[in-house]
């Protein structure tokens, strides 16, 4: 079976009957029925306080895991927009075992946006899915129109050097209202970090418009 499901956009028991159909519900660690992660599953997934100090990247896991890599994979290309509720808990996980120099309460978060023709192709963002929950659990504001992807850039996972990567998304970002940001300390949400290209092209706007203290959480570290 392809690893990408047709995109359908239809709503409620239509679209659930599509993704049973090409994607059947069960956990895709031991095959559990009506869940794609069990509980089991979940908590064998070990997190890491594993971070880049200069870029000021955090990762909840090792995308190494075949699991966590099928579970992303299931996400983004598969559609289970339910997914984001146990990777975001494995973040958040994470998030509360480390001391970044500054509370938690006193940033925003902000999710790496997607251009908006993938954004029209796949019905929604999976940072932002992200973002959200981690944002309700830390009682934060979230921002989700103030970084914006102006330039449709190549899938970042399907270039293998790291200065093309650079090349791809450079002025890929742009900031709508840097009065949102101006002095504020920002969380920057995504998925997966690899060579840290998209994050740091995305940092340097956010920098550049005024932010204080950035930070990036991702999911997992390729």
């Amino acid at each position: 079976m392809s690893a990408y499901l047709p995109l359908i956009k239809v709503k409620g028991k239509l679209k659930k009957f599509f993704l049973d159909l090409f994607f059947p519900k069960k956990c895709l660690g031991c095959g559990y029925p009506d869940t794609y992660l069990c509980r089991d599953c979940f908590v064998k997934i070990q997190t890491t306080t594993n971070f880049i100090c200069k870029d000021r990247i955090i990762s909840a896991v090792d995308y190494a895991n075949p699991l966590v890599r099928d579970l992303i994979k299931a996400l983004k290309y598969h559609y289970v927009q339910e997914l984001a509720k146990p990777l975001s808990q494995l973040m958040i996980k994470t998030l509360e075992s480390l001391n970044l120099g500054v509370p938690i309460y006193n940033f925003i978060i902000i999710p790496v946006p997607l251009h908006k023709f993938r954004l029209r192709n796949r019905g929604f963002n999976q940072a932002e899915l992200l973002a959200r929950e981690i944002a309700d659990y830390f009682k934060l504001p979230i921002k989700t129109d103030t970084l914006q992807r102006i330039k449709p850039t190549e899938i970042q996972a399907e270039i293998k050097n790291d200065e093309e990567r650079k090349n791809n998304v450079k002025d890929a970002f742009k900031i709508e209202n840097s009065e949102a940001i101006k002095d504020k300390n920002i969380l920057l949400i995504d998925d997966v970090v690899t060579s840290a290209a998209t994050l740091s092209e995305a940092v340097k706007v956010l920098k550049l418009n005024g932010a204080k203290e950035i930070w990036a959480l991702t999911v997992a570290r390729g």
